[in-house]
Formats: structure tokens, C-alpha cells, sequence
């Protein structure tokens, strides 16, 4: 006969395991309670004596460890992303003929240092910043998925309304999406090692992150087909897929904050890490770019090649996973970092464009009007020297022929 006898439910059981009590009045013999039931005690009057586990389930759901989302949305969205990635390789495709592709062979040292970029510095500052703000390991692996992907149609756009080198930017897309096919998955290997251990979550399969890569490049071929054949329709329809493109992104990530809301109001820690990415970036690849001596145009080109990643690519493997099932529910979290990031690499991308502007407008336009009131004195100055030494000589210098004429009137106004 035992009573207040601690015994914990057996594995069989289907809810997550508590410690119970057998309550006093129940004095039961305990061979006899398991030969009788074999599988459970819970039919037995119990009581709970620690609910730990159930508020630790409930904090993880409030915190969107556990949460999943409505899979109509995610499956919508799905659909929506893959269907932008394609738009936006037909769109860079459009934009690029042979003669870049050659520019890519005959201008290497500018493609080395955007590549030395986006798949050194960009990694390895994402692995940093998930560390310094101690990110939970599937916010972490989601960072580092953003960090390692190549970069994004938005660079060309953000190059080109600052005055760089467009081309150069739609090569260094190109070569960095080529070259993801195994530097991505190499990175990502490389650098989710300190948390895939801790993680329910698990990383996007190699093999998928390649088939995305090699696919997407599909339809850059067929633009690239367009440009060939009717240079002057790829232009307009360059510009209307930019503009279905960023219609499309920004309704995904609408849906991605409305499916996913519970996960966004976890902590403050992804949102700095989101925010300060990009930005670091745009400095980082601007001072690797000075570093090397590139012209002026080529520093901003690779500053924004650097900042700017293929977030969609990110978000459609991350959902890939989550449609597939894998990783638990705790691989919601891993949508967060990328998500956040998508917002701040525009805000940060139209803030640096304005200021750029801005400084173009006002600034450069008062020293150009200094220089070239400068410039005004100093040349009025010099002609009014030059009449005044014009006029010196011409008083004091007489031609011959009219000195003839004086001589001859003298002679005969004396006479002899």
C-alpha cells in the first residue's frame, strides 16, 4: 500500500509528461494498478503537481515557437514568391546582353570584390550579428540564410538612380546568383554549425537550394532571348515585370506578417538585427570597394550589390520547409530575420537615395554655384586687363603709314 507516491506517466501517453500525485484517499496497490492497467495510470484519480512543461508550451506559442500557421496563406504565398523569383530573372534578363557578359571576363577585379562580398563579408557579418544579439538558433539560421544568398534585382534599381555603374551591377547579379549554386549551400553549412544543434528547426536541403538556383536561371535565359531578338519590347517589359515584381513582394510580405504575426512580437533582437544587416552592408562593401581603388561609380555599384540580398529566394526556401513539414513548428521563427529584412533593405535603400539626392541638389549645387562665381570674377578680371593693356599699346604704338602721312603734310605746310 504506498501513499503520495510520485510516479511519472508513462511515454505512452500522448500529451507532453507531468508529474502527478496520487491523492491520499487513493490507497492503491501498485502491482495490483499495473497489472490491471499495464499501458496507463491516468485513469486513476490524480492530481498534477508541476505544470511547468504546459506554461513553457504555452510561453513557446506566445512567443511563436510553436505556432503554425493557417497553410492556405502559406501555400498562397508560395505560389506568389515562386512566381516573382521568375519575373524577376526575366526582368535582369532583359537587361543584359552579350556585350555585359564579355564586360564580366574583361573587368574581373570588380566582380572578384563584389563577389569577396556578398559571399565573405555578408556571411560572416550575419553570423556576428546573430551572436552579439543572441538570437534564438532558428532566428539565427534564418539570418544566415538571408546572409548567404546571392544578390537582389533591387540593386540595379537603387544603382542606377545613384548615378553608378548599371552594368556593372546587372553582371555582378548575374555572377553572384551563378556562383550561389555552390557557395550557398557551402556557406550555409559553414555557418550554421553553432545552433543546428540546439535547433528543432533544420536548414534548407543543398539539394534544393541548388534545383532553385539552376532553375532561376531559366527564365534569365529566356530575357536574356528577348533582349536578343527586340532590344527596344525588353526595355518595357523590363520595366512592367519591376513594377508586378515589387507588387508582388510587398503583397507577400504583407501575408507573411498577417500569417505570422504571433512570431513578430517575440523580442526586439530580430528587428535590430534586421536593421542594422543591410546598413552595415552598404558601408562594409562601399569601404572594401575604396580599399581596392575602384572609381567612384563602381564603389556605389558594389556598396548596394553587398546590401541588398535575394530575399525572396530566402523566404521561398523558408516556406518551402514549412510546407514540407520539417523542422517542427519552430521553424516559423526562421521567417522572421528575413521578413524584417525585406522592409529595411527598401526603407534603407530609398533613405540612402533621398540623402544622395538631397546632397547632389543642395550641396554640389551651392559649390557649383560658388565655383562658378568664382570662376566669373576671375575671368572678368583677366579681360579687363587684357583692355587695358590693349589700350597701353595702341597709345603708344604708331603705324607706319600714318606716320608717312604726318611727315608729308609738315613738308608742305612749311614749304621752302
Amino acid at each position: 500500500m504506498i501513499s503520495g507516491f510520485e510516479l511519472r506517466t508513462p511515454s505512452i501517453c500522448l500529451t507532453p509528461p507531468k508529474t502527478h500525485k496520487l491523492t491520499n484517499s487513493a490507497s492503491v496497490d501498485y502491482h495490483h494498478l499495473t497489472a490491471k492497467h499495464p499501458r496507463s495510470v491516468c485513469s486513476y484519480k490524480i492530481e498534477e503537481m508541476d505544470t511547468t512543461t504546459e506554461s513553457a508550451l504555452n510561453a513557446s506559442n506566445a512567443t511563436g515557437g510553436g505556432f503554425r500557421p493557417p497553410m492556405n496563406l502559406v501555400i498562397g504565398n508560395q505560389i506568389n514568391i515562386n512566381i516573382s523569383l521568375c519575373l524577376i530573372m526575366i526582368a535582369m534578363g532583359c537587361t543584359m546582353t552579350i556585350k555585359d557578359i564579355k564586360l564580366i571576363l574583361t573587368r574581373p577585379v570588380a566582380i572578384t570584390v563584389g563577389a569577396l562580398c556578398q559571399f565573405g563579408i555578408m556571411p560572416t557579418l550575419g553570423f556576428a550579428l546573430s551572436h552579439l544579439f543572441q538570437l534564438t538558433p532558428n532566428m539565427a539560421i534564418g539570418t544566415i540564410i538571408i546572409a548567404c544568398c546571392p544578390g537582389g534585382l533591387a540593386s540595379n534599381f537603387f544603382t542606377y538612380w545613384t548615378e553608378g555603374d548599371v552594368t556593372l551591377s546587372v553582371c555582378m547579379t548575374t555572377a553572384s546568383t551563378i556562383l550561389g549554386i555552390g557557395m550557398m549551400p557551402w556557406c550555409i553549412f559553414l555557418y550554421t554549425q553553432s545552433w543546428v544543434s540546439m535547433s528543432t528547426a533544420v536548414v534548407p536541403s543543398y539539394v534544393d537550394i541548388i534545383v532553385a538556383l539552376v532553375v532561376l536561371l531559366v527564365p534569365a535565359a529566356f530575357g536574356m532571348l528577348i533582349q536578343w531578338k527586340a532590344p527596344r519590347a525588353a526595355e518595357r517589359i523590363a520595366l512592367v515585370l519591376n513594377i508586378l515584381v515589387n507588387i508582388g513582394l510587398a503583397a507577400f510580405l504583407v501575408i507573411t506578417a498577417i500569417a505570422f504575426t504571433p512570431i513578430f512580437k517575440s523580442s526586439w533582437r530580430p528587428y535590430a538585427v534586421a536593421f542594422l544587416y543591410p546598413l552595415l552592408a552598404f558601408i562594409f562593401g562601399y569601404c572594401v570597394a575604396w580599399i581596392f581603388k575602384r572609381t567612384k561609380q563602381q564603389r556605389k555599384t558594389i556598396a548596394f550589390e553587398t546590401g541588398v540580398q535575394n530575399t525572396a529566394l530566402a523566404l521561398s526556401l523558408i516556406n518551402l520547409l514549412i510546407l514540407q513539414g520539417k523542422g517542427g513548428k519552430g521553424v516559423s521563427e526562421m521567417m522572421i530575420v528575413p521578413t524584417i529584412h525585406g522592409f529595411a533593405v527598401l526603407s534603407e535603400g530609398f533613405m540612402i537615395l533621398g540623402l544622395y539626392w538631397a546632397y547632389k541638389k543642395l550641396i554640389l549645387k551651392e559649390k557649383g554655384f560658388a565655383s562658378l562665381k568664382k570662376n566669373s570674377q576671375a575671368n572678368l578680371v583677366a579681360n579687363m586687363e587684357e583692355e587695358e593693356k590693349k589700350t597701353t599699346v595702341d597709345s603708344t604704338c604708331v603705324s607706319p603709314s600714318v606716320a608717312s602721312v604726318k611727315t608729308v603734310d609738315e613738308a608742305v605746310q612749311t614749304g621752302p
